[in-house]
């Protein structure tokens, strides 16, 4: 006998509502995907600890400036320095786990927003490399001028070098306020509107079909959504050929009755 199904179709004795499950699932994968509607970017946290270190970093360069003394202010300036390396370093590390965070925010569909913070995520690195790249040739400049005096020069006052890696390091970490504070307040506003992959909203979007050129649009930008597409699509096909694999693994061969 063969029992009714919720869906109105036949369910064949033996087979698990798992199994029937699954097939839904490779029949309307996307509809079927458990993280359509509720992707959340992860890099609030990371964002405010990497502003966090930035200020930390700026407060001990001001106070080594202005409270150590005058025959120890060398060690404050070098210090400054070291700190300054780890300080890219920890940049580099948080790049890396932004940008790995980001691409799988592209690859669940998300493509407008990617695009969207895809400069906004890469400032952090580019800055402190920039700022590191200055500071090191302001750090040529001291020693080619002051020559055998560094040490001399070293600890004079407020014109120290310490003081100079200081004002850099809190005109970065300024910068960074700024970048990070506008990033976190996309990022909150993304997560908490809790929006469908682009994919899911083609329908809606004012844009139309990406297979359409609007006129007046941009060719650039429209090849470039086709592209993200197409990768968001051979991404989730991978998925499904996973899924079907292990179902196929997990199906147990069923004997014919023999007949006598």
């Amino acid at each position: 006998m063969e029992q009714p199904a919720t869906g109105g179709a036949a369910v064949q004795p033996g087979v698990s509502p798992a199994h029937i499950h699954d097939t839904d699932q490779l029949l309307d994968p996307v509809l079927f995907s458990n993280d359509n509607g509720s992707y959340k970017l992860n890099t609030v946290p990371a964002f405010s600890l990497h502003l966090v270190i930035s200020t930390a970093i700026s407060i001990v360069g001001i106070v080594l400036a202005a409270s150590f003394p005058t025959d120890r202010r060398c060690d404050a300036y070098f210090i400054m320095l070291y700190l300054r390396a780890t300080f890219w370093v920890i940049t580099y590390l948080f790049d890396h786990f932004v940008k790995k965070q980001h691409d799988n925010l592209r690859m669940q569909g998300y493509h407008d927003f990617h695009r969207e913070t895809n400069m906004q995520k890469g400032i952090p690195l580019q800055l402190v490399s920039l700022w590191n790249s200055m500071l090191l040739a302001v750090q040529a400049l001291i020693h080619h001028f002051y020559a055998e005096n560094f040490w001399e020069h070293c600890a004079a006052g407020w014109l120290s070098p310490v003081s100079y890696v200081t004002a850099f390091t809190v005109a970065e970490n300024l910068v960074l306020a700024v970048s990070h504070s506008l990033y976190i307040d996309k990022v909150r506003k993304f997560n908490s509107a809790k929006l469908a992959p682009d994919v899911l909203r083609g329908a809606d979007r004012a844009g139309g079909s990406l297979g359409l050129m609007q006129p007046g649009g941009d060719t650039e930008e429209l090849l470039e959504k086709q592209a993200d597409l197409i990768a968001y699509l051979r991404d989730h096909t991978h998925k499904l050929n996973q899924k079907l694999h292990q179902m196929q693994t997990n199906v147990r061969p069923v004997r014919a009755p023999q007949i006598p």
